[in-house]
């Protein structure tokens, strides 16, 4: 009995010992697939930590940015021929065009410096261009914006909902965006001051043809108008006009919100009545002035184009073709009804000598 109960122990022993082995190969094999899992999840966060932190990063520059906007009245140093003018820098950046903000050392804030928001300013943001205000709040480079105000209380009720300013590059086509927003008084009213920021990139959406003169008559120069109907001012560079055999950038300089400009044959002789921005396009054969016709009236066609900095491809925005069938009379405008197809004659209004600049 003795050796058979010490056979039991024994076989009773080696099954513990066995029982022991596999707990410990059991949780040995356990340990080393967390382990797996563990760097596995380190890796996908690692992968995926970039985009989360880009999000973080938008949203910063979206509130950073806001806060620059309605914090303060602004400042501005001027260049003078490449030079900061520190000597004169100033609050008040809303007294001065387009083509001077486009150059200067910028922050195009629109607080009065009391915690309200200022008219005068927001007005003046269609002398700034988005390139600009980006620049001046401090958004990285290659990104894009969109800024709206608008009126969300006042004590006349058909106010509200009435938009101040609108304008920026639309987010469709981005992958990644941040929006901010905050209440502010402006001139009694209560606005909502709401800026994106976003990755979308940015389209020549601005100028466009409003007029063309093709036959002018006793000498003056053929002549062709452009508008910026955006909120922001638009920067010439790498603008053109063309026609069939013959191609013109139009300049630097920026052209602000809602102002028209003349490209003319002959700026000596332009009639210019309100003064407008002029460019001279004869010496390319763009247009042409006294006996020297550039346009055609019985057919020819005016390319409004743009060219992205660092390309060579130029992109038409607007094409205006015609033909005999327009019947343009000599000085007699061709003006833009706006929103219909250009090269469609309904959509364009014969005006006896013609409006430029208007």
């Amino acid at each position: 009995m003795l050796r058979g109960e010490g056979a039991a122990a024994g076989a009773r022993k080696v099954r513990d010992e066995g029982g022991l082995t596999a707990v410990v190969e059991f949780l040995s094999a356990f340990v080393l697939f967390l382990v797996i899992v563990s760097a596995f999840l380190a890796l996908s966060q690692l992968k995926l930590g970039s985009n989360v932190a880009d999000v973080d990063r938008l949203d910063q520059m979206a509130i950073d940015g806001l806060e620059r906007l309605t914090d303060s009245k602004g400042h501005v140093v001027l260049r003078i021929d490449g030079v900061r003018d520190t000597g004169n820098s100033t609050d008040d950046w809303q007294h001065f065009n387009a083509t001077t903000l486009l150059t200067a050392d910028l922050l195009p804030a629109i607080g009065d410096g009391k915690g309200h928001l200022d008219m005068g300013r927001i007005s003046a943001l269609g002398n700034v261009t988005e390139d600009r205000l980006i620049h001046g709040l401090g958004i990285d480079e290659g990104l894009s914006l969109n800024l709206t105000i608008i009126i969300v209380q006042s004590t006349n009720e058909a106010n509200v909902g009435n938009i101040i300013f609108s304008d920026g590059s639309e987010r469709s086509g981005g992958t990644r965006g941040a929006t901010a927003s905050r209440i502010m008084h402006l001139d009694g009213d209560s606005v909502r001051v709401t800026l994106e920021v976003h990755n979308a990139g940015r389209e020549p959406s601005g100028l466009r043809i409003t007029e063309f003169m093709a036959d002018p008559l006793n000498g003056p120069p053929e002549w062709i108008e452009l508008e910026n109907p955006d909120g922001f001012a638009m920067n010439l560079s790498g603008w053109s006009l063309s026609r069939p055999g013959a191609f013109e950038l139009i300049q630097d300089g920026a052209l602000a919100a809602g102002a028209r400009m003349i490209c003319t044959g002959n700026p000596v002789t332009q009639y210019n009545p309100n003064d407008v921005t002029m460019i001279d396009m004869a010496s390319t054969g763009v247009l042409g002035t006294g006996t020297i016709d550039a346009l055609t009236v019985e057919g020819d066609t005016i390319t409004l184009g743009w060219t992205r900095p660092g390309t060579i491809l130029t992109m038409d925005v607007m094409v205006v073709h015609w033909d005999g069938s327009w019947d343009i009379q000599s000085n007699h405008s061709m003006t833009y009804n706006l929103g219909g197809f250009s090269s469609s004659p309904t959509n364009w209004t014969s005006v006896d000598g013609g409006t430029p600049g208007w």
